[in-house]
């Protein structure tokens, strides 16, 4: 499962990156999204469905299940979200866009294919 680990903005672009573990090896990566990507993105890095624990964080992965919201362009996917041994899956509504770039990094076989991306070593908040 890709996980979402963060979104911003810089110069009037939008982004988002994402962890993607292949073979016991894991990468983060940078990809561009459009405005309404990023505000998906960050709904997301907002959930708290637990309890506050002091120095538990929350961690948000793309739990690959998806669907289509009728009369709209967007769509719905699972947000597996977990804190230290908790997790749940949230529904969660997101631009196309944005899934289809969700579901490339999930289909992903080797880091390779990701070699057009920029490789980032932690989150712009500076968490690893």
């Amino acid at each position: 499962m890709p996980e979402i680990v963060d979104a911003f903005e810089d110069g009037g672009q939008y982004f988002g990156i994402v962890g993607v573990e292949i073979r016991g090896k894991s990468r983060k990566f940078r990809f561009g999204v459009s405005q309404s990507g990023y505000r998906a993105l960050k709904r997301v890095l907002q959930l708290r469905p637990f309890d506050s624990l002091p120095g538990l964080k929350h961690r948000y992965y793309f739990a690959e299940a998806y669907w289509k919201v009728e009369d709209s362009s967007d769509c719905g996917m699972k947000v597996r979200v977990e804190q230290g041994k908790n997790g749940r899956q949230v529904d969660v509504r997101v631009p196309k866009e944005l899934l289809a770039n969700l579901r490339w990094f999930a289909e992903l076989k080797d880091f390779s294919e990701a070699a057009h991306l920029s490789e980032v070593a932690h989150s712009r908040s500076g968490e690893i």
